[in-house]
């Protein structure tokens, strides 16, 4: 008995040290750092940029919960404040938060430090000037492949087709073993006259993609037919 009181004892100093430092982080899940600011995830789509003040104004915003305190935010937005050394990763490549435009979907790390929120680092998850219907429409611009699916990366919103066959338009003599197109929110994949989310597309399903050449470096994929069904 003696024995394993000392034991419960020890146990407890223990964890009252952690306590005491702070390790555990405060009660909203939060990890402070030693200057007392604290560190989130914040995502929202971007309603201006305030070039004047170095801000981003997001709305649609999610993460805001276990923040320690909602200020700058109003509602369902918030005001996010970035610096110099504020980096915005877009498809592998580096960019400024002043190149931003209306409707981008980003998730951000902010730390929050008294009143204000400033964002670390910044990560595209939707950009929307691909999916802007002024990019040019004329047939040129179109082409219709073939391939298997290898996988979905819904962060990232691309599909990795692999045996690519070019059907027809403007890589027509050209085929890839494996290669990766773009989608947005309104890419849909038609199953026997019906659509379906690009998310329900697995490994293995061979479909036909018509993608749009945006200048970028994947194309752009305006609409996809099941052409077989991997589960089939």
């Amino acid at each position: 008995m003696t024995n394993k009181r000392a034991v419960l004892a020890v146990a407890a100093v223990a964890l009252l040290a952690l306590a005491g430092c702070g390790s555990l982080g405060d009660i909203y899940g939060n990890n402070p750092s030693s200057n007392g600011t604290y560190n989130n995830q914040v995502r929202g789509t971007v309603d201006s940029v305030d070039l004047n003040n170095h801000s981003i104004v997001l709305t649609n915003v999610s993460g805001m919960e276990s923040m320690l305190s909602s200020s700058g935010s109003n509602g369902n937005s918030v005001r996010i404040y970035y610096d110099n050394n504020t980096n915005v990763q877009w498809n592998g490549r580096s960019y400024r938060p002043e190149d931003l435009d209306r409707g981008d979907q980003v998730d951000v790390r902010v730390t929050q430090s008294g009143n204000r929120l400033m964002a670390d680092a910044m990560t595209v998850t939707y950009n929307s000037s691909t999916a802007s219907t002024s990019h040019p429409s004329n047939n040129n611009d179109y082409s219709t492949i073939r391939g298997t699916v290898r996988y979905v990366d819904t962060a990232s919103r691309t599909i990795q087709l692999e045996q690519t066959n070019w059907i027809s338009g403007f890589n027509t003599n050209t085929n890839y073993s494996t290669l990766t197109v773009q989608y947005d929110p309104n890419t849909s994949v038609s199953v026997n006259g019906q659509s379906y989310p690009v998310t329900n597309l697995e490994r293995g399903d061979m479909v036909e993609v018509q993608v749009q050449n945006l200048g970028t470096s994947n194309p752009f994929a305006r609409s996809i037919t099941l052409v077989r069904d991997v589960r089939r």
